[in-house]
C-alpha cells in the first residue's frame, strides 16, 4: 500500500499519495522527517503554488529523483537544495529569483479535498502565511 500524508491547512485537511516507486530515497527521507509544522507562504516567482521550507531536509548533494520542472496541478514538489516543498494549485514551475527554471522531485499527488485545500493555498497570496501540518496518514 502506498504511503500517504495528511495535510492540515487553516482548518482544511487533505491526503496526498507519496510517489515512493519513482522517488524511493526522497520519500524515505521525507517520511522520516514527519510530522512537520511550518508556515505555508505563496511562491514569488514560480506561479500558482505555496511552499514551505523544511530546513532539516535541505541537502545540496541529494540527487533529484522523479524530476519535473513544471508542477502539475495537485502536485507536491520537493527541491532538496533548499528543503523546499511546493504545493501547486495551477500553473507553476520550479524556479527562483536566480534561475528561470530548475528541477524538483515530484514527491506526491494530493488525492482528497483538493479544491478546498488549494483554495486555502491560493488565499496565502493575498492573506499571507498560514500554519500547515504534514503528518503520516496511518492506515485506518
Amino acid at each position: 500500500m502506498p504511503k500517504r500524508i495528511r495535510l492540515t491547512l487553516d482548518g482544511v485537511e487533505a491526503v496526498a499519495r507519496l510517489n515512493e516507486e519513482a522517488a524511493p530515497e526522497t520519500v524515505a527521507k521525507f517520511w522520516a522527517a514527519l510530522p512537520v509544522e511550518e508556515t505555508l507562504r505563496h511562491v514569488r516567482w514560480g506561479g500558482e503554488a505555496g511552499y514551505i521550507l523544511i530546513r532539516k531536509l535541505a541537502d545540496k548533494t541529494q540527487p533529484i529523483e522523479n524530476r519535473i520542472s513544471i508542477y502539475p496541478p495537485a502536485s507536491i514538489g520537493f527541491r532538496p537544495e533548499h528543503g523546499e516543498v511546493a504545493f501547486s494549485y495551477g500553473q507553476a514551475q520550479a524556479r527562483d529569483h536566480v534561475r528561470p527554471a530548475t528541477w524538483a522531485c515530484h514527491l506526491a499527488t494530493i488525492e482528497t479535498n483538493v479544491d478546498a485545500f488549494f483554495a486555502k493555498v491560493r488565499a496565502t497570496r493575498a492573506e499571507g502565511g498560514k500554519p500547515i501540518r504534514l503528518a503520516r496518514e496511518e492506515s485506518r
